[in-house]
């Protein structure tokens, strides 16, 4: 399949542009970007956890679960490349994240950013087949989950998301004075698709990258308790970061969803909110926004919503959906609705879904078992990085 020779080759092309960067490290053990240091970011996107050992390894174990082998270069410029691949790409080959996220968002309209790699690709793999691939590399995995989804292959092109942009967030944790500690991350997910004309920017489901600021825990004689929360970027399909905070245009939204948001949705999370008393949405500082909560057993539960806007327009890579896949309001950068609709944002999986071949009749690499089917994948040789 020439498009997975395309992403495999992708990685010894980047691991060249980064032996400069990979020179430059003195402390393996501290510096950002040092080698541990990305290992250590590496398993989190594929396993969820930072393995044991040595970083020969357990280097040697990412590049066979990814490609099957091992690549040139020294150990800095293989992680490096690694990174690229997984989170950057190029400008013809948008990131392997990134296409996961199209395969996940076209199977169940959402993905699920909080989960490791290889759990969201095990899982998409069960539903559409009814057993995992396990054991082949993850490249060629999802490569073959994309050829069998759609027809053309995934491309990103870059898109402008307008300033003061309002998007609807759903908090995946509980937050509370008496168990949260400065320096915890706070998971937040996009309750709906972000949708710039037609080319989608972040699927529901996407993360929102948040931590706890401070803590201040309840004293004596009633001095309550303080949490600060920091809203920092959203994270889409693509590498770019957009910055959010609380404006006019989120604050708008949280009381238009105070007065016809669904209560069972959960409590609405913004200044003043009479749902959880003590709670506050906090304006720029500089651009840092984020929730301060005040009291002895305030909490804001799971579930809680709040809406936040962009703080400046932002070019970020998006994916341009199939015309059998657009919705007719996707022409727009799609509204953030205060009540969640049930009934929107539903598709037809017999007219909106293109099914390439046949899902159960294919060999372990995906690929159809039919003389027609094109060949299947070949690593490209050893090459040398210069």
């Amino acid at each position: 399949m020439k498009a997975v020779r395309i992403c495999v080759l992708l990685i010894f092309a980047l691991s060249a542009s980064v032996c400069m960067a990979s020179e430059a490290v003195t402390d393996p053990d501290t510096t950002p970007g040092s080698s541990r240091q990305m290992m250590g970011e590496i398993e989190q996107i594929i396993y969820g956890y930072v393995a044991k050992g040595g970083l020969i390894e357990r280097l040697g174990k990412v590049e066979e679960d990814l490609f099957g082998r091992s690549l040139p270069g020294t150990i800095a410029e293989r992680h490096a490349a690694i990174l690229n691949f997984l989170e950057t790409g190029t400008d013809e080959q948008p990131s392997m994240m990134f296409k996961l996220g199209v395969a996940e968002w076209v199977v169940d309209k959402k993905i699920r950013a909080s989960e490791p790699a290889a759990k969201r690709l095990e899982d998409l793999e069960t539903n559409l087949t009814g057993a995992s691939r396990a054991g082949n590399p993850i490249v060629m995995r999802v490569e073959s989950l994309l050829a069998t989804l759609i027809m053309d292959p995934v491309t990103a092109v870059p898109v402008t998301i307008p300033s003061n942009t309002v998007m609807k967030f759903r908090f995946m944790d509980e937050l509370s004075p008496a168990k949260s500690k400065a320096g915890d991350s706070v998971r937040l997910e996009l309750t709906h698709d972000l949708i710039v004309n037609q080319n989608l920017v972040a699927p529901a489901g996407s993360l929102l990258i948040t931590d706890v600021r401070a803590v201040k825990r309840p004293g004596m004689f009633g001095v309550p308790g303080e949490v600060r929360l920091t809203f920092r970027e959203l994270k889409p399909l693509g590498p770019q970061r957009p910055s959010v905070w609380v404006g006019e245009a989120s604050e708008k939204a949280i009381k238009e969803a105070r007065t016809t948001g669904s209560r069972g949705e959960g409590a609405v999370i913004g200044a003043g909110a009479a749902s959880i008393a003590g709670a506050a949405l906090l304006g720029p500082v500089g651009l840092v926004s984020g929730v301060f909560i005040r009291g002895n057993s305030i909490k804001i539960p799971e579930g809680s919503v709040t809406f936040l806007q962009t703080s400046g327009d932002c070019t970020v890579s998006a994916y341009p959906i199939p015309v059998s896949l657009q919705k007719p309001d996707n022409n727009i950068v799609t509204k953030q609705p205060a009540k969640d609709d049930n009934t929107s944002g539903n598709y037809n999986p017999e007219r909106d879904t293109i099914i390439k071949g046949d899902v159960f009749n294919r060999n372990n690499y995906g690929t159809p078992t039919n003389n027609n089917s094109g060949g299947d994948f070949e690593l490209p040789p050893e090459q040398n990085v210069n």
